[in-house]
């Protein structure tokens, strides 16, 4: 298994926001003063405060928005899907490019309750250095054809009718989105619905599509 995508995997286990896997309670980490009550070591306490020290600048603010976002930016495994039209792209199109990776389904009502938002996130930062790339997962291009013509959204939206691509991330349920710096890499993730035009979201994405390099 990718480095990333277990990671991802082992994060995402404690991510609780509701999605078609059925909603969870999300879990807060703990503060330091709470783990130490706790009877957690001493030395894992300084640890955990010394990784937090050294965070990316996005960290906290992701964590606060209830993303996990990753101590280090991960590389993902490289794949392609087609749009609706057939024409296919690949992460390495869109190096330069913040992208809201997000895995959704037609059937799914947390992936459709979202959807609005992502397209306020779109069309709100039209012009930056930044791209929605939104996957729908193990479906005929008809039924997402279809969807689109009842929802007219206009944000990117990709194919992967076998589910093979999608099928090392999605396993906690969807919608599963990932946010991806410049470079393709992973630096934050959720699983479940998001507001993705939440002021304060809006807000760090526009700072990471001008800030990251």
């Amino acid at each position: 298994m990718n480095k990333a995508v277990h990671v991802v995997a082992i994060a995402f286990a404690s991510i609780a926001l509701a999605s078609c896997s059925g909603p969870r309670q999300a879990k807060a980490p703990e503060p330091a003063g709470e783990a130490a009550a706790q009877g957690v070591p001493s030395g894992a306490v300084v640890e955990v405060a010394a990784s937090n020290a050294a965070a990316p600048w996005y960290a906290k603010r992701f964590d606060e928005l209830g993303f996990y976002s990753f101590p280090t930016p991960e590389p993902l495994p490289p794949f392609s899907v087609p749009d609706l039209s057939g024409k296919a792209k690949g992460l390495a199109d869109l190096s330069g490019k913040v992208v809201l990776l997000n895995f959704w389904a037609t059937w799914c009502p947390p992936c459709r309750q979202e959807m609005p938002s992502i397209q306020i996130l779109h069309d709100t930062l039209e012009g930056a250095a930044f791209e929605v790339m939104a996957i729908s997962v193990s479906e005929a291009p008809s039924v997402v054809a279809n969807f689109v013509k009842a929802n007219p959204y206009t944000f990117p939206l990709y194919l992967d009718e076998s589910g093979s691509v999608s099928a090392p991330f999605v396993g906690r349920g969807i919608p599963t989105t990932f946010v991806l710096d410049k470079q393709g890499r992973a630096i934050a993730g959720v699983i479940g619905a998001r507001s993705y035009d939440d002021p304060k979201v809006v807000s760090l994405f526009r700072e990471l599509a001008e800030r990251l390099p």
